[in-house]
């Protein structure tokens, strides 16, 4: 399992490191508004796309192989487009401070988007895990390629090289989706069935459990961007995104361990197992994340300013008042995918809904009033918030106690232990032909 968790995690840093790369490449050339526009562009996009998934999401996976290829691509072709159509006068009427011509871009980008994913969830659906890796790393590496050609080879500085790079991302990897799919892309020409009710019905069922929770979480997550940009301005969106995406990078220690571990739950029945399964990974990704967040706490504000430009030396102290909450909310990823596991959506649903309550509470109290230390504030309390609720259901549950998930030294050693054994033993046969 050590194994799975170490390449998981190797493609999620290439991955991190890609968008690192983004992030400086856009802070550097349009500064702090720039990136702030940047970063509610992303956002926008984002948010509309919870309401394609409805369809298009992560069901797919589980229904590729209960329907045809050709029924689930049209229905959620048709619903994607339906939705960019719909939430783009949506924005255009709520949200009048994105330039209409920006409201355009965000809309046919979220449809790219949800092309692209269609493809990758039918790879991952096929068990073609390779091709979906493949097709998810290229996105930001023809980003980086684009932003590279338009800030600093043609040296221009407004915000639409981002924009040509989104769909030069989405739309290679879609391309690189079709070539990939190409057979099931064939038999789709040649399918005559035209019967779409069950398939919608079972898209929309599946679909709507598993965005529910999506939604709720979003604007946990990010309606501090909005409530920055309505009150004070775009540019302080631009220094708290950074601070925020840096902080949160941390958190790919604990999604690496949390997918391993919900593949393992889900294909076991033995709930004390899964218990201690996940006590023992949330004791791993508390100690590294830890390590990786004192690191990230002792880098000066003039880091930032070197890395990113002269309008971002704020960052080093909102990371510092980030810092305990996005510590608890590693914990809240490794519970959450233990229940995900044994099939209690509603507990991650009702634990977001918590730190919902929270993020707009001491949103519109802390940020027009604090600014963009009131924003990280109510962030940490709120991620804090989502953790302390499922951890005390676990403890509830599994009869464990809270000085359980404290690290002993000979746990530590056995950690380090195994992580050598892991790099330096020769590959069994059987890890050979894995």
């Amino acid at each position: 399992m050590f194994k799975k968790i170490l390449n998981t995690f190797g493609t999620k840093i290439a991955a991190a490191a890609l968008n690192f790369l983004i992030a400086i490449i856009i802070s550097q050339t349009l500064g702090d508004e720039g990136k702030g526009t940047q970063a509610l562009l992303l956002t926008t996009i984002t948010f509309i796309l919870i309401f394609s998934e409805i369809v298009c999401g992560a069901s797919i996976i589980y229904l590729a192989p209960r329907h045809s290829f050709k029924k689930i691509w049209v229905a959620s072709t048709l619903w994607s487009a339906l939705i960019a159509v719909l939430m783009g006068f949506g924005i255009l009427w709520f949200y009048p401070k994105l330039a209409p011509d920006l409201v355009f871009h965000v809309a046919m980008l979220s449809f790219v988007t949800s092309l692209s994913n269609i493809n990758f969830r039918f790879l991952v659906g096929k068990e073609e895990i390779k091709k979906a890796n493949y097709n998810t790393l290229l996105q930001p590496v023809l980003l980086v390629l684009t932003l590279v050609v338009y800030y600093i080879i043609l040296k221009r500085t407004d915000i639409y090289g981002y924009i040509i790079g989104l769909y030069a991302a989405y739309g290679g990897t879609f391309l690189l989706g079709i070539w990939m799919l190409r057979k099931e892309y064939a038999a789709m020409l040649r399918d005559k069935d035209s019967n779409y009710s069950e398939v919608l019905r079972d898209l929309f069922k599946y679909g709507f459990l598993n965005q529910t929770g999506h939604f709720v979480q979003f604007f946990n997550l990010r309606l501090s961007y909005y409530l920055l940009d309505r009150f004070i301005n775009v540019g302080r969106v631009g220094v708290y995104s950074n601070a925020l995406s840096l902080a949160e990078a941390i958190w790919i220690v604990s999604n690496s361990i949390a997918l391993v571990q919900y593949a393992r739950i889900a294909n076991t029945d033995d709930r004390q197992y899964a218990q201690k399964l996940t006590l023992d990974l949330a004791k791993i990704c508390l100690l590294v994340s830890a390590i990786a967040l004192v690191v990230l706490c002792l880098l000066p504000a003039e880091f930032y300013v070197f890395v990113f430009g002269k309008d971002f030396g704020e960052m080093a102290h909102l990371i510092r008042i980030l810092a305990p909450g996005v510590l608890f909310y590693c914990v809240f990823l490794i519970l959450g995918h233990y229940y995900s596991g044994i099939g209690r959506y509603q507990m991650n649903t009702f634990a977001a809904l918590c730190g919902l309550v929270v993020t707009f509470v001491c949103g519109f109290t802390l940020i027009p009033r604090y600014d963009v230390v009131g924003a990280a504030i109510t962030s940490a309390v709120s991620y804090t918030v989502n953790a302390i609720f499922l951890f005390v259901f676990f403890l509830k549950e599994s009869r464990f106690k809270g000085k359980d998930f404290i690290l002993r030294k000979n746990e530590i050693q056995s950690y380090i232990a195994e992580l050598k054994q892991q790099f330096l033993k020769q590959p069994t046969e059987n890890e050979q032909t894995e």
